[in-house]
């Protein structure tokens, strides 16, 4: 990988990590709320794109993170 350009792309992929931070924030205060208001069917239904979000959040971090280290 051309190390010109991981900064830049590091910045990006940070930029992208707090947008899904966002979402999944909002996202969990939804499912919350239905849960709240007794909509069961519909809270669940959020779980698996609430699991998806982090599993991508925690994805992108590793990428950065693996941009620092020494190419083997």
């Amino acid at each position: 990988m051309p190390r010109e350009n991981t900064e830049e792309w590091a910045e990006r992929l940070l930029q992208v990590e707090e947008l899904l931070g966002e979402a999944y924030g909002r996202l969990q205060e939804l499912q919350s709320e239905l849960k709240t208001g007794g909509s069961k069917k519909d809270w669940q239904a959020l779980s698996e794109p609430l699991d998806r979000l982090a599993r991508y959040g925690r994805l992108f971090g590793e990428m950065r993170a693996s941009w620092g280290e020494p190419d083997e």
